[in-house]
């Protein structure tokens, strides 16, 4: 089963805490651009949005829309900060509709036919190992993969694969699970 999840693992939380020590004994609070915290109230929209195809076999990066993955209405181009031109990220709007506080089961985004040439090209990405990226509330998805060394080790990986090969036969992961993890206010 493959699940996406938003954050960092504990290792990097760990690692930015320590980091953060040192800032923190000289200053009362810090502020990294593009990263404001954002106070949601119930039922509001969380934006999920789809950044660029990447692939450590290629190098090359696509646009998540030259897939021929269901769209919004309007596709918008959203970059919010220098980092994220620098990087190379495409990051846009998508279609999802996720709310805060609102768990929802098995909802369908949408439904298309993809024609022999579509298939053609999701192939070539799976063979070519592209992931797709995503990114809510500034934190990118990730997917937790469990090692079978021992059932509870576990680690994350940034997105997920477009889709698998097995047996001659191509999957696309077109089923997938989102877990919001938040805290809130004491307020």
């Amino acid at each position: 089963s493959t699940e996406l999840y938003w954050g960092q693992s504990e290792a990097s939380n760990m690692q930015a805490k320590i980091a953060l020590l040192g800032v923190l004994g000289t200053s009362q609070a810090f502020y990294l651009p593009g990263v404001a915290p954002v106070q949601y109230d119930d039922g509001a929209r969380v934006d999920l949005k789809v950044n660029k195809l990447t692939s450590v076999k290629t190098q090359l990066p696509y646009d998540y829309y030259t897939l021929p993955f269901c769209k919004p209405v309007s596709v918008v181009q959203s970059v919010e900060n220098l980092g994220e031109i620098l990087a190379g990220d495409l990051i846009e709007n998508s279609p999802y509709d996720l709310r805060m506080g609102d768990n929802q089961n098995c909802k369908l985004l949408c439904k298309q036919e993809l024609k022999q040439a579509d298939k053609d090209q999701f192939r070539a990405r799976i063979d070519d190992e592209y992931m797709v990226n995503m990114i809510v509330d500034n934190l990118p998805a990730a997917t937790k993969y469990i090692r079978r060394s021992d059932g509870n080790d576990y680690m994350y990986m940034n997105g997920f694969p477009i889709g698998v090969q097995k047996n001659n036969k191509y999957y696309i992961y077109n089923h997938l699970k989102f877990l919001l993890k938040y805290h809130s206010s004491d307020d």
